[in-house]
């Protein structure tokens, strides 16, 4: 198993929606999601630039309570929040574990994303053989 075959196993896992959101209810919404482990301090694993987009996961039938609680907008600009919708979500508190954003950045269309993820992705692998697994 390489990152490109594992990618393509965990395709359309989940969706990635962008919101416009005020100032005043970022923080609100950092509460409501499951951060991804991609962004703020944890971007640089990633080689990616650390941006103060709220960005991270959240359940499907959350969704629409989250959108309502925070007013976001969809269409607007300039984006603040970035959320992957998917009907499951690993269980577990605080960000989301590094090879789920590893795997949804590898199927980014922006080319230094998916190279991040594929990356992380194949060290991840690399890893596991290692340890003799």
């Amino acid at each position: 198993m390489d990152a490109e075959n594992l990618t393509r196993l965990t395709r359309r896992r989940s969706t990635t929606i962008e919101y416009w959101c005020r100032d005043s209810n970022l923080g609100k919404i950092r509460q409501l999601i499951r951060p991804s482990s991609a962004t703020g301090e944890m971007a640089d694993t990633f080689h990616l630039a650390s941006t103060d987009m709220v960005e991270g996961y959240v359940a499907a039938d959350a969704l629409i309570d989250i959108v309502q609680q925070c007013r976001l907008k969809q269409g607007v600009v300039p984006v603040r929040v970035r959320l992957r919708v998917s009907d499951s979500l690993p269980v577990g508190d605080g960000t989301m574990p590094i090879a789920v954003c590893a795997a949804d950045l590898a199927e980014s269309i922006d080319p230094r994303e998916r190279q991040a993820g594929l990356s992380v992705l194949q060290q991840l692998i690399d890893d596991y053989h290692h340890k003799g697994n």
